[in-house]
């Protein structure tokens, strides 16, 4: 084999490797370095609150555009998203919404966002999720970690996945791009050390 195409050959691998790198710090490196810093988000209830029962928290003491809390979803690079209360489009303009029908803090939270042409197009990624992925819910009554055990395209009248719960779950709702009468719909399980979800 000629020196010339030892050369090209190695400068080619070196292209490669270099390729492989960049493709890592551009895709992969936000995503580990979102799960690492999810690390330090503290998990459990807010001790402040003991005068006021978890399970008798009333969803009267939440008002119309209300802020709730906060979402954090690493694997698709979304940090601190605002939710409100309501589904009005006003809301989720700007702002991921709580549905009012479902639980606050216990039960089963459903929340809907959209993910294209608005400023508030927090499920833009919500597709990328996979089965395993991690999902933060940070309330003034404590944070909530769940793992996420469904993915599925439903029609935008299947209200079953909003059902109450006797487990705390989560239940994200967005459209679904080109099918006007479909919804995405992601559903997670608060987690527990050692629950496996088919990781």
């Amino acid at each position: 084999m000629k020196k010339e195409n030892k050369f090209l050959i190695a400068i080619i691998i070196i292209a490669i490797i270099t390729l492989i790198g960049v493709i890592f710090f551009a895709v992969k490196y936000p995503v580990y370095k979102a799960n690492k810093d999810a690390e330090n988000i503290e998990i459990g209830d807010n001790i402040d609150l003991e005068d006021t029962p978890l399970e008798n928290i009333e969803q009267s003491i939440i008002h119309y555009d209300d802020e709730i809390g906060t979402l954090t979803i690493p694997d698709i690079l979304l940090d601190n998203a605002p939710i409100r209360e309501s589904v009005e489009l006003s809301t989720l303009a700007k702002t991921i919404g709580h549905f009012p029908s479902t639980s606050i803090y216990e039960g089963n939270v459903g929340l809907a966002s959209h993910n294209s042409g608005n400023e508030g197009d927090f499920f833009k990624n919500l597709k990328k999720i996979k089965i395993g992925s991690e999902i933060y819910y940070q309330t003034n009554y404590g944070t909530k970690r769940y793992v996420v055990a469904v993915k599925e395209i439903i029609d935008e009248e299947n209200w079953d996945y909003l059902k109450a719960t006797e487990d705390n779950r989560i239940t994200l709702i967005t459209c679904v791009a080109g099918q006007k009468e479909k919804r995405l719909c992601v559903q997670a399980i608060e987690s527990y050390e050692g629950m496996n979800y088919g990781q």
